[in-house]
């Protein structure tokens, strides 16, 4: 008798409706995407910068850049150094930059040294107090000066201006100066397929939304575990007796499919909702991955001797998943370890087509390591 595998695959998709533990699951998808959108919305910033405006023009500009600029570093105004130096202290912010009253003269005399003409002792821009001089205030302070960028260069301009020409019209010079910016850019971003910034694809809900996709995509990857999970319950209950021996392979993929297209689907649903997706290729990604899941979930079940050990097995390959995919870090240092997982390929392939083929060769891998332990569990038993 021929089975009727699409109408066997509506029952036990509403048989897996019935389970607690797969609702579950798929709530956490909405949850964590909103979550995370709120979260993103709010003030955050991996370090946290007290920025003292003392009155003057051009450290107000630096100033006001700053605290305009869209990075993980969260800029606060102040307008005292002692109360920023008071939440130092306390430790309300990692850092205090002081733009003095008297910013303007002090970058004049700095770019007056810079042309030999300087004779007085060098005074700081800039005063800059931390708490400890880590990385991050190191990459924040790369951030300072690219802000203080024009105003050094349009000093050091006037500068030479008024040392090599008698009675200059500083009117004439500054507007000289600034007719004559060059608007391009001088770096110009490109990722792997070659994509510009302006053409990529994105969002701009800040850094905390970047591992999302990641996250999402381990949640699809249990609902299929899960279902692999129920399929050695249901079998272990023999439940399934009426199967012939020869379709059980087909079967039992049929199983952990229905999770894994149900998840997919809400997942790249909620990808191009939200403007994570990349590109029309998000489609060819997420069916490549559902299949590769559906093996390799196959391949850990029967891996694993028994029920328990899988249910033990499985928050185990979660937490290896999250920590060596490329979800919020990416660890060169383990590239064994994420060839055998399928999010590192989908997550890689984002900005690197070549990827995309590895995806579907270690798909066609896993398919025919699942049936090459599959014949070896039948001869065993």
């Amino acid at each position: 008798m021929r089975t009727d595998y699409l109408k066997l695959f509506f029952l036990l998709n509403k048989r897996l409706y019935r389970k607690t533990g797969f609702i579950v699951i798929l709530c956490m998808i909405p949850v964590i995407v909103f979550g995370m959108k709120l979260v993103s919305q709010r003030e955050s910033g991996i370090v946290r910068i007290a920025v003292v405006d003392e009155g003057s023009s051009e450290g107000g500009r630096v100033a006001d850049m700053l605290l305009k600029e869209k990075s993980v570093f969260l800029y606060s105004l102040y307008t005292n150094e002692s109360k920023a130096i008071d939440d130092l202290n306390s430790g309300r912010v990692d850092a205090v930059w002081v733009f003095p009253e008297d910013y303007d003269e002090r970058i004049s005399a700095y770019t007056k040294g810079l042309m030999g003409a300087g004779d007085t002792e060098e005074v700081p821009a800039v005063l800059i107090t931390e708490r400890e001089d880590t990385i991050l205030l190191q990459l924040a302070r790369l951030e300072l000066f690219g802000s203080m960028y024009s105003g050094l260069s349009f000093s050091l301009y006037n500068n030479f201006i008024s040392l090599n020409i008698t009675d200059p019209d500083t009117e004439e010079t500054a507007l000289y100066y600034h007719n004559n910016k060059n608007t391009g850019n001088l770096f110009r971003y490109r990722d792997y397929s070659g994509r510009g910034s302006d053409e990529a694809d994105g969002y701009e809900d800040g850094y905390l939304m970047a591992p999302v996709k990641g996250l999402l995509l381990l949640l699809v990857l249990l609902c299929g575990l899960a279902a692999a999970m129920y399929y050695r319950d249901d079998t272990d209950r023999e439940i399934f007796t009426w199967m012939p021996v020869g379709n059980k392979w087909i079967f039992e993929h049929l199983y952990i499919l229905t999770a894994l297209i149900t998840g997919g689907l809400a997942v790249l649903l909620t990808f191009y909702a939200t403007g994570l997706a990349a590109g029309t290729d998000e489609v060819l990604r997420m069916f490549i991955f559902v299949i590769s899941c559906s093996c390799f979930c196959s391949i850990i079940r029967k891996l694993t001797p028994g029920l328990k050990s899988l249910a033990t097995a499985i928050p185990v390959l979660m937490l290896v998943m999250l920590a060596v995919c490329p979800v919020f870090v990416y660890l060169r240092q383990l590239k064994a370890v994420q060839l055998i997982m399928p999010p590192f390929y989908y997550l890689m392939s984002d900005n690197n087509p070549r990827y995309l083929t590895y995806f579907t060769v270690y798909t066609v891998v896993t398919i025919a390591v699942d049936v090459l332990l599959g014949r070896g569990s039948r001869c065993s038993g």
